[in-house]
Formats: C-alpha cells, sequence, structure tokens
C-alpha cells in the first residue's frame, strides 16, 4: 500500500465516522457539509440532490424520530470496505444499524463515491438501502411491514 491509497483510506473512513457523528448528535450543518455542492443522497426511493434537498430530507428525518421519542441514538457501522480508485477518490460500502432508546430501530447499508476536494473528502453520492425496521420506526414506509412483524 502506497501513501496515496493510505491517505485515500483513512480520509474516506475518516468521512464515514464524521457522518455518523454529526448526524447523532444533530449537528446539521456540519453534516450537510460533508457533501459536494451537487451530491446526490438517496434513501430508498427518494433521491434529494443538492445540499439544500439533503439538507431538508435531514431536518424532515429529526422531526420524524423527534416525534416518536427514539433519540438519542447512535448509528453503528461495520464492514467497512474502502475501495480506492486509480482516478482518485474511492468507493465505499458499509452496514449500519440506528439504535435508539428502545433498541435497534432500523438497519441497511450504505454505498458511496467519495473525493476528496482541497484537502477534505466529501459524498459525491451516498445511497442508503434500508433492509429492516422496528414495527414502530418511523421509517416504515406506509403500506410496508415492519420486518420481523
Amino acid at each position: 500500500m502506497d501513501n496515496a491509497e493510505l491517505r485515500t483510506r483513512v480520509g474516506a473512513a475518516h468521512l464515514l465516522a464524521s457522518y455518523t457523528y454529526f448526524a447523532d448528535s444533530g449537528r446539521l450543518g456540519p453534516l450537510v457539509d460533508l457533501f459536494l455542492p451537487d451530491a446526490v443522497f438517496r434513501i430508498d426511493d427518494d433521491t434529494n440532490v443538492g445540499r439544500d434537498a439533503i439538507e431538508a430530507y435531514f431536518r424532515s428525518a429529526g422531526e420524524s424520530f423527534r416525534s416518536v421519542d427514539i433519540l438519542p441514538g447512535r448509528h453503528h457501522l461495520s464492514s467497512v470496505y474502502i475501495d480506492p480508485r486509480p482516478e482518485g477518490g474511492a468507493a465505499t460500502y458499509a452496514c449500519f444499524q440506528f439504535v435508539g432508546v428502545r433498541g435497534a430501530d432500523h438497519w441497511g447499508t450504505y454505498r458511496d463515491e467519495v473525493v476528496e476536494v482541497d484537502g477534505t473528502w466529501r459524498f459525491a453520492r451516498r445511497r442508503v438501502t434500508v433492509e429492516g425496521f422496528a414495527a414502530d420506526s418511523p421509517l416504515v414506509p406506509a403500506g410496508r411491514q415492519a420486518s420481523g412483524a
């Protein structure tokens, strides 16, 4: 592993950790700044393009979670895989679980395209696939049954 690959792996890992830290601590400004101005954030079938749309999504999600009294909560990442690209940047994969005050709420995967801009790593694309939900999760879509229900 050369120095460039090491810097990519460490930078991308720091970006993933920063996302969970800012999301879990409710720091919306720094969370949104982790995305490029024209980034794409997709959660299941909901696509948000650009920082304004991404911020609106996070604001709405935060309100949903506060309304069901699940906070504080924490994201837990596992199986983190970082694939540096020869042309720069990296593709990343990670499994996540969100645990709130009532226990596990939802879980799934992140698939990302990340890039370094002026020494700072940013998300160009983040795809969130929610694979399961607790029965009372605010993420259970209308008409969809929670996992294990």
